[in-house]
Order: C-alpha cells, then sequence, then structure tokens
C-alpha cells in the first residue's frame, strides 16, 4: 500500500519471513465469543486461542499478542483473529492492509518468565510461561500449517502460514486480564504448546 505522498510502500509486502518464539495455548472463558454470520465453530464454542510471539529475526522484528476462536467456513478452518496486538508500527499497517488483521500498537514487557501487555488504555494481560517435562522437548523440529481468518463478512480473507519448529510442552498462565477481553473462566490454558525456535512463512490472503 503506496503512502499518499507516492513515497515507498509503509510496511513490507507480503510473504512475511520470521524467525523466533511462539507460545499456543486454549482458555476457557464465561461467554461463547461472538462469531461474524459468515462463519461457524470449530470445536467447543466455550475456549478461545492464544497465541503470544516473538519474531527475533527477518522481515520485521517485533512481538505478538493475538486471540479469537477457532471457526470454519466451508472446508476452510482456522484462528478468527479477533484481537491482536503488536509493538511494531509497519506491522500495525502490514497486518491491516495485507490479511486484514485489526492489529492495535501496544507495549510488552518482558521479566524472566512472564510478560506484561499493555495499551494506552492500561494492563491488557500477563502472561507466565514455564518449561515443562515429556517426550516433546526432544523432538526434532516438525513442519506445521498455521491456518487463519481475517477481514470481515463480504470479504473475509483466508491465509496458511508455513512453520517449522522445535514443538516443546510449556504451560501459558494469565494472571492478569483486563476487563475489555472476554471473560476467563480458567487462567491456565489447556492445552499449551510453545514452539522454540521456529521459522514462518506467511504469504498474502486469498479471498473466500
Amino acid at each position: 500500500m503506496p503512502d499518499t505522498d507516492g513515497g515507498p510502500p509503509s510496511h513490507p509486502p507480503a510473504p512475511w519471513v520470521s524467525r523466533g518464539e511462539m507460545w499456543f495455548g486454549l482458555l476457557p472463558v464465561r461467554r461463547q465469543p461472538d462469531l461474524p454470520p459468515d462463519l461457524g465453530p470449530l470445536g467447543p464454542r466455550n475456549r478461545i486461542a492464544v497465541g503470544l510471539v516473538r519474531y527475533r529475526e527477518g522481515t520485521l522484528r517485533y512481538d505478538e499478542l493475538a486471540i479469537g476462536p477457532l471457526v470454519r467456513r466451508g472446508r476452510r478452518a482456522g484462528l478468527l483473529i479477533q484481537r491482536i496486538w503488536v509493538d511494531d508500527d509497519a506491522s500495525v499497517r502490514g497486518g491491516r492492509a495485507i490479511w486484514g488483521l485489526p492489529k492495535e500498537p501496544a507495549e510488552f514487557v518482558w521479566a524472566g518468565d512472564s510478560v506484561r501487555v499493555r495499551d494506552g488504555g492500561g494492563t491488557l494481560a500477563r502472561i507466565v510461561l514455564r518449561p515443562g517435562r515429556g517426550p516433546l522437548s526432544a523432538l526434532p523440529p516438525v513442519p506445521m500449517l498455521l491456518p487463519g481468518f481475517g477481514g470481515s463478512p463480504g470479504e473475509r480473507l483466508f491465509v496458511t502460514g508455513r512453520l517449522t519448529g522445535r514443538p516443546r510442552r510449556e504451560s501459558l498462565t494469565v494472571t492478569e486480564w483486563s476487563d475489555r477481553l472476554p471473560p476467563l473462566r480458567r487462567h491456565r490454558a489447556r492445552p499449551s504448546l510453545a514452539f522454540r525456535p521456529f521459522r514462518m512463512t506467511v504469504p498474502g490472503p486469498v479471498r473466500c
């Protein structure tokens, strides 16, 4: 998307290629998430997915927190990203323009095994990450697909990220959670998983 003055794009074009660390989990909520009319639920409706990512190398370097339900549309299924925060302005612009993601700016403050995410309205979440034990920690990097939806009804977009990462059994626990977010029924994600390290390519979306 060119700048209004005819200058260079204000964000990198797709695909975005990254390396870093990623944590993912499912959290039970007290109310079922509202879904757009063009999408249906995938699995239990009383859960939301939470993804925390540190993009340390690649197209852009930034931190990201995303939440939303798992949904389907026809034969396609993936994560509907309803809320997403990043600490990089180019990522905000690119996420909105390329994939139709509602990216918002936020600050990520890391302290040991925890991170506090806050915006102009205060703390959004504080999340504690703890390594676990088990056979997953010994696995080599594995390839997988990360499908997701952006856009809006009538202009729905679908993208499939291609990730290769080393899976690890790690816990994800919320110790602070803003009342601006869906109310939680339990604060520890189950299941939860980390990919440390990972490398990922996110191409441009397709309309669906």
